[in-house]
């Protein structure tokens, strides 16, 4: 049986009694599989899902305010999948490195002309030459568009419900970077998204460059 996102799940993590309220969450390392109970949660801006069992960014689609979104290390296979991120015009940080579709040829280059808005990719800043590159590849975005019937109807469980927008100043504080955080040997996923990380490059350089964040005190 898959392991979902659960209400119990998120709400213990973000401190907070309503998911119409969540803006951030940190939810690494969890064998997470099932993430229909985005769709309870409109209003999140960050998502630090690595290494987990995610095989699938359609759920993604249902959070339009979503800024950062780190997946790194889960089960995303096919690179079309990033038509579900398309509609996200605040999408600016996405990490998908050590997925199998990150093997795919060309994979920054298609990436980069999918998403126009990003500003970095997988813990690397996209520069002007590869926005050139990746506006020569031709793609058929007609293809990629995502039609209302694959919009589900959004997820209710038994126990929660969608909040309604007067709940959402429930929410305490606005996400902020904390300041007084280092990077430990280089350490790739940014201070906020509480987790190891792993720099691109081959596959040796994967295996021995574990890294981790440190605070500076």
């Amino acid at each position: 049986m898959s392991k979902a996102l659960t209400p119990d799940l998120i709400l213990a993590r973000a401190k907070t009694d309503n998911l119409y309220s969540v803006k951030k969450i940190n939810l690494w390392g969890n064998d997470i599989e099932d993430v229909k109970l985005l769709r309870q949660m409109p209003n999140v801006e960050v998502l630090s899902l690595s290494v987990n069992k995610i095989s699938s960014l359609k759920e993604f689609a249902n959070c339009p305010k979503l800024q950062e979104l780190y997946l790194r290390k889960n089960n995303i296979a096919d690179l079309s999948e990033i038509r579900y991120l398309i509609n996200l015009q605040d999408l600016k940080i996405l990490w998908l490195w050590d997925n199998p579709c990150s093997e795919t040829p060309k994979y920054r280059e298609y990436i980069i002309k999918m998403l126009p808005n990003l500003t970095k990719l997988d813990n690397e800043p996209i520069t002007p030459e590869e926005r050139s590159a990746a506006a020569k590849l031709n793609i058929n975005f007609g293809d990629y568009h995502i039609s209302s019937k694959e919009q589900e109807a959004p997820y209710t469980s038994n126990n929660q419900i969608l909040e309604s927008e007067e709940n959402s100043n429930k929410y305490a504080g606005d996400y902020q970077t904390p300041k007084n955080y280092a990077y430990k040997n280089d350490v790739a996923e940014p201070p906020h998204i509480k987790e190891e990380g792993v720099r691109r490059g081959n596959a040796s350089e994967q295996a021995s460059k574990e890294r981790q964040y440190v605070r500076i005190l």
